[in-house]
């Protein structure tokens, strides 16, 4: 459950308070949206992110920092470099980023969208 007003956002989440996260018409794995506009209309999106293992292309239409909860993620990005991801980890990727995400285990993340 997601409560949001205009001086904040909380967020309470079970099993079953995921969705679908689509990405070019696709659904690669579940969101938890806990906050999907920032102030003014200002690109601002906060959720948490879970997948089952699997390898998928990932264009960052926004800067996105994401903070690794459990499992392990790598992204490879266009330019060959790999960065890979667990728990504890935390990384900031640019707008524009091109990159295939394979997921190795279970992962989990936090995630902050702005722009």
């Amino acid at each position: 459950m997601t409560t949001q007003t205009a001086e904040y956002a909380r967020s309470t989440v079970t099993s079953e308070d995921y969705e679908p996260f689509v990405v070019g018409g696709e659904a690669i794995g579940e969101v938890h949206w806990i906050r999907t506009e920032g102030a003014e209309g200002a690109t601002l999106a906060v959720g948490l992110w879970r997948s089952e293992p699997q390898s998928f292309p990932y264009p960052f239409t926004a800067d996105e920092t994401i903070h690794a909860l459990q499992g392990e993620l790598v992204i490879d990005l266009e330019s060959g470099e790999k960065v890979t991801l667990r728990p504890g980890d935390i990384a900031s990727f640019t707008k524009g980023t091109k990159s295939t995400w394979t997921v190795i285990q279970p992962f989990k993340k936090l995630f902050v969208i702005s722009g």
